[in-house]
């Protein structure tokens, strides 16, 4: 994300999360993606599987790139390479990726492979976002009439979605478990 938004900022830009009322987990506004947008440019968005369906609800159609670790050791690798002030623990991201890829790959729109250390994933990430965004977006007649305000009141989910809140994925409050109970 960090990458997209410095080398084209006039393309992209990073939402910026806020701490949910009070606690130490983070939100992004739904707000915050239509104003972005509102600029003619791609939110980037880290977020967790059921924001992503909420998106979706209320008719921002996310593209989510799933980006698939070849190993923890490939992790650990590129974390050094790109983040290397990350304290973040490599068997515990391998962990989390495996679970998201067993239970919301449904949520993927293209999935990008992290192997080895040349810049391949970034390019094929940029190709996946321009490919999507050239595409039309099919919607249902009676829900292309319904403002996404509304459709937002309309939701039986927790109050965060409610409120216009999408939940942040590498905060504590992620909708997969701690897998080895590591502190990221």
């Amino acid at each position: 994300m960090q990458k997209l938004s410095t080398e084209l900022p006039e393309l992209f830009e990073i939402a910026p999360s806020v701490p949910r009322d009070g606690a130490s987990s983070k939100v992004i506004k739904l707000d915050s993606v239509r104003q972005i947008a509102e600029k003619n440019k791609h939110a980037l968005l880290d977020i967790t599987p059921s924001a992503v369906e909420r998106l979706n609800y209320v008719q921002y159609y996310p593209v989510v790139v799933f980006c698939e670790p070849e190993s923890r050791q490939g992790i650990k690798a590129m974390r050094q390479w790109l983040a290397p002030d990350s304290r973040k623990s490599s068997r515990r991201l391998y962990a989390q990726a495996s679970k998201m890829k067993k239970y919301y790959s449904h949520v993927f729109t293209a999935t990008v492979s992290l192997s080895g250390s040349s810049n391949t994933w970034y390019e094929a990430i940029k190709d996946i976002i321009r490919t999507q965004q050239s595409q039309p977006i099919w919607t249902a007649a009676e829900q292309a009439d319904v403002a996404p305000e509304e459709s937002l009141d309309l939701l039986n989910a927790p109050s965060a979605a409610a409120s216009g809140y999408l939940t942040c994925d590498s905060h504590a409050n992620s909708d997969y478990d701690d897998t080895d109970g590591e502190a990221g």
